[in-house]
């Protein structure tokens, strides 16, 4: 009869109820292993965009670091979920057997309860040793059913934890790719701005180095101007000077000769009145008495001025000089 006892628990576990538990089993972990799955293809594809920005800031980095430790906790957490969840399929297919165990015990024992026998009552009692030794390994893996259950709950809590974090931390990252394309914008219109500011410095440059070179051209032909007005002014008043002098000159012989003419008109004039002849004139004109003045035997000459080199005539100035003056 003792041999019976194992008999019926493999019997038990071979029955259709218990086969019915194993796909039910393989299918929660199956979902286990997509829910999984899918958070890691999840994040993956998250992760796709980032790869087409290779300028990423320090901040993504830190945040693709963080959802890669979230991923492996998850899974982590996915993992010991499973394990839990076959205990507890493993521990509610023990119940029921050692259930189905009592009940066909029990029906054993009202059957052969009128004409029982030592050995059978000997058999009943090692069944009953065996159903207590069952018993309480079934309170035993209740025990650890329950701390599973607790486990499980915490691990869930953790997940959501973990989802609410991933959530956080997708839309962070988001708003910093945002951030980033908006710095690269305003970056990019900086160049923009500062290679507009460069050409803009080269052309004044330019213009500032043809300035400075027309303002020497002027100031060389300015200077020039200056002494060749200098030296006008030196020549001018050199020939004021000499015509001051032949003035001078001019005006003493003028003087010289001056009282010569004065006398030799007085004498012409007395003599000719001791003579006593007058001039033929028309009849009824009024008598007139002409005398005539003879001319100073010298000549007057011209006189000749040499004017300085700087007096004398120029050739004109060339057309770049103007050209740069205008």
């Amino acid at each position: 009869m003792l041999s019976l006892v194992p008999l019926i628990l493999i019997l038990l576990l071979a029955s259709p109820a218990n086969s019915q538990l194993a796909p039910e089993a393989s299918e929660i972990a199956a979902a286990n292993d997509s829910s999984s799955v899918a958070v890691s293809d999840h994040t993956g594809i998250e992760q796709e965009p980032g790869k087409t920005q290779p300028g990423a800031l320090g901040s993504e980095e830190a945040l693709r670091r963080e959802l890669a430790a979230a991923r492996a906790e998850l899974a982590k957490q996915a993992q010991a979920l499973k394990e839990q969840q076959q205990i507890d399929e493993a521990l509610e297919r023990a119940q029921r057997v050692i259930e189905g165990f009592r009940a066909e015990a029990i029906l054993w024992n009202r059957e052969k309860a009128a004409g029982a026998h030592p050995s059978i009552e000997a058999s009943q009692v090692a069944a009953k040793r065996a159903l207590d030794e069952e018993r309480h390994k079934v309170e035993l893996l209740e025990q650890e059913l329950t701390t599973a259950r607790q486990t499980i709950d915490a691990l869930k809590t953790g997940a959501n934890l973990a989802a609410v974090e991933k959530t956080n931390a997708i839309k962070d990252r988001s708003v910093a790719e945002t951030a980033l394309k908006q710095a690269g914008e305003a970056l990019e219109l900086e160049r923009e701005r500062a290679d507009s500011a460069v050409r803009d410095l080269d052309i004044v440059r330019k213009e500032r180095d043809a300035s400075k070179q027309i303002l020497a051209e002027l100031s060389a032909t300015l200077e020039e101007e200056r002494e060749r007005a200098i030296g006008l002014a030196r020549s001018l008043s050199a020939a004021r000077k000499a015509i001051d002098i032949v003035k001078g000159k001019h005006r003493t012989a003028a003087m010289a000769r001056a009282p010569k003419t004065r006398n030799h008109a007085g004498a012409l004039a007395s003599k000719l009145l001791r003579s006593g002849t007058q001039p033929a004139r028309k009849p009824g004109s009024p008598k007139k008495q002409k005398v005539k003045v003879q001319k100073s035997p010298h000549l007057v000459l011209p006189a000749t001025i040499a004017l300085p080199a700087v007096l004398l005539p120029t050739r004109p100035l060339k057309s770049s000089t103007y050209a740069s003056e205008d």
